[in-house]
């Protein structure tokens, strides 16, 4: 199962299936300048099932001093199935329906209280609208 690859120190990780959320092991084998492309996606709905979803592509760049994180582009994809939180999913949803999944600048790793400028919060990892390195407000 490709979530449980340990891919050793890389310079790129691209994952072709719809998750919830960024897997710390991806985040913890980029090497400074590496980038992890994936698909954050919602189900599809409208009787398509689980497998399928909608979202955005994100690339996450680790820095010499954290992860910068921009959407790239729209995606409809095969879901994995292995990689979907039901609560993250849901908060997920909410943040592309808003629009402020599209204001995405940096993915935080340090543990911390949910802030207005957190896109998309969870216990290992927080999306968030701060410029990599700005100082985001608890």
């Amino acid at each position: 199962m490709g979530t449980s690859v340990d891919p050793g120190v890389c310079d790129g990780i691209f994952i072709n299936a719809g998750v919830t959320h960024p897997q710390p092991k991806w985040l913890d084998s980029l090497r400074v300048g590496g980038s992890l492309v994936l698909p954050l996606t919602v189900a599809m709905g409208m009787g398509m099932g689980e497998n399928l979803g909608k979202g955005v592509v994100t690339k996450i760049t680790r820095e010499p001093n954290g992860f910068s994180a921009r959407v790239t582009s729209f995606v409809a994809i095969y879901s994995c199935v292995s990689m979907r939180d039901p609560q993250i999913e849901q908060a997920l949803g909410k943040a592309m329906a808003s629009g402020k999944l599209f204001r995405l600048r940096s993915l935080r790793r340090d543990a911390h209280e949910p802030a207005d400028n957190c896109v998309l919060h969870g216990r290992d990892f927080c999306l968030t609208s701060a410029e990599l390195g700005a100082r985001v407000a608890a």
